[in-house]
């Protein structure tokens, strides 16, 4: 009997070891596991953002495309462009100041071979777009655009338009390529714009 009594003790003693040894198997999985979800949760969170990044900037870029390929800016003469432009008195439409700024020579070309006046300093505009009606947590909403130009230097070729959203400290760009064509009715020029590529 005292034998058998031993035992049991001698029993006790390892089975406490055993499941301490369990228990801190299970302890290290649990905090593995929990460490795992929490990495995952903030990638997933990352990814969201990223996403949601991106999907404003091309509803921005979208939105600039409508703007300048609109049909309603195809006007036959000066009198329509101008009584256009004038519809509007407290802002003037991206199309309207694209053509006026080129066309007075207020906004230089691009090309860095050509000296400071046509330096990225001096041609390319940026623009601060307020973020009034969208998701709260958009930090910024950035135009850059600049134009280049073929033979006639004092018509556009090209217009680059970069739309750029930062949100959530992640930052999304998308830049169009747009083409003029330039139809002439009599001394009045029609500009019309051609959305070329997207990336």
């Amino acid at each position: 009997m005292r034998k058998h009594k031993k035992i049991l003790t001698q029993n006790t003693g390892a089975t406490t070891i055993i499941v301490v040894c369990v228990m801190a198997v299970i302890m290290v999985l649990s905090l593995g596991l929990f460490l795992t979800a929490s990495v995952l949760m903030k990638t997933s969170s990352g990814t969201l953002a990223s996403e949601q990044c991106r999907i404003m900037a091309v509803s921005f870029s979208e939105e600039i495309e409508r703007t300048l390929t609109d049909e309603e800016y195809q006007y036959n003469d000066r009198l329509e462009e101008d009584a256009g432009r004038a519809e509007s008195l407290t802002s003037i439409s991206l199309w309207h100041y694209v053509k006026q700024n080129i066309s007075d020579g207020s906004w230089p070309y691009y090309d860095e071979t050509q000296g400071s006046i046509h330096s990225r300093t001096n041609a390319v505009r940026r623009f601060q777009m307020e973020a009034n009606g969208v998701a709260g947590e958009v930090a910024d909403i950035t135009l850059t655009m600049y134009w280049t130009c073929g033979e006639d230097r004092d018509r556009p070729e090209k217009l680059i338009v970069e739309t750029t959203v930062t949100t959530k400290e992640r930052s999304c760009s998308i830049t169009d390529v747009y083409g003029l064509k330039i139809n002439a009715a009599g001394e009045y020029e029609r500009w019309s714009w051609k959305h070329e590529e997207r990336h």
